[in-house]
């Protein structure tokens, strides 16, 4: 392997950060919108109920208040009411250590963009319902806090994408 110029490196350093944050963009607009559109109400459940990525939204106390038909076809798990009893997203030990961490920081004003995550649905459904073919196949997964006017985070958002 040749040596490098001192110039070569400030270079690739920088392309180097030029691809992290195209990689990172797309979720960073997914999450204004979606803020956007927390602020018009009226709309807010409709349209999340029709994006195209699965979604779960949780309270801190990580109980779901709602997800998406994306969300129910991924899983097969349909029917989830939080009226109905609060299923609590952390009722099966989480697998991947990262996907546990941002779950719990999001109510610390954390955003979380991770990759290659394992068993992304496993705080959901747990070992017996879950089928591995599938379950990497949204390995992608963006953590965001929802926040009332007053600034308080109330929910947590959990997109998980291809």
């Amino acid at each position: 392997m040749g040596e490098k110029t001192k110039e070569q490196l400030p270079e690739e350093l920088s392309e180097g950060q030029k691809m992290q944050e195209k990689r990172t963009d797309a979720p960073r607009q997914m999450i204004k919108r979606f803020q956007t559109l927390i602020e018009n109400e009226g709309l807010f459940s409709q349209i999340v109920n029709f994006l195209p990525y699965p979604l779960a939204i949780f309270t801190p106390q990580y109980t779901l208040a709602m997800t998406n038909k994306a969300f129910e076809a991924e899983t097969k798990k349909r029917g989830i009411d939080p009226k109905k009893g609060a299923a609590c997203i952390l009722q099966h030990k989480i697998s991947d250590l990262r996907l546990a961490a941002a779950v719990l920081g999001v109510f610390a004003g954390d955003t979380f963009f991770l990759e290659d995550v394992k068993n992304p649905y496993f705080m959901f459904l747990g070992k017996k319902q879950q089928n591995t073919a599938e379950s990497d196949r949204n390995n992608r997964v963006v953590i965001f806090p929802v926040s009332a006017d007053d600034g308080e985070i109330t929910h947590g958002v959990i997109v998980f994408m291809p």
